[in-house]
């Protein structure tokens, strides 16, 4: 399953790649995805958060998986100089059969910057793989509009 969000703010992308970091953000970011982050130590130059969704997964899911909640370290890569970062999710079960990957961007726009966000999710589980696909895929996409009035607070105030 491929993902994409765009989010439009009125900050030219300096502004916003400046303002999108840092401990606070951070933890806003996690509060209004309704995740628990904790920071890990990096790999290189790869930032590594733990993340644990609060909700539950559906029960075909929790079958299938053998857990209750989705949990996993999200690996950041940052290219400050051209805007974008290259993203992967590391699941704490099935890390076979369970890829989430993908990329962002931050661009200059009308009025301001867009940061778009693409993916990639994929389960390799027969019967369920495309049930567990659409429910993380619906979390990653709700955690992004639960955040975008966060970053939006963080990145266009004054």
């Amino acid at each position: 399953m491929e993902f994409s969000v765009v989010q439009r703010f009125t900050c030219a992308p300096e502004v916003y790649w400046a303002r999108s970091r840092g401990p606070e953000f951070e933890l806003a970011l996690a509060q209004a995805a309704e995740v628990t982050a904790e920071q890990l130590p990096p790999r290189g130059n790869v930032e590594r958060t733990r993340i644990t969704q609060l909700n539950a997964l559906p029960n075909v899911a929790q079958k299938a998986m053998g857990v209750e909640r989705f949990a996993y370290v999200q690996e950041v890569e940052s290219d400050e100089a051209h805007f974008t970062t290259k993203w992967a999710i590391v699941p704490d079960v099935m890390t076979d059969r369970v890829t989430c990957r993908g990329e962002s961007v931050v661009r200059a726009a009308p009025g301001g910057c867009e940061r778009v966000i693409t993916g990639r999710i994929e389960v390799r589980i027969a019967l369920v793989g495309g049930t567990i696909e659409r429910h993380i895929g619906e979390q990653v996409q709700r955690g992004y509009s639960r955040a975008e009035p966060v970053i939006r607070r963080f990145v266009e105030g004054d």
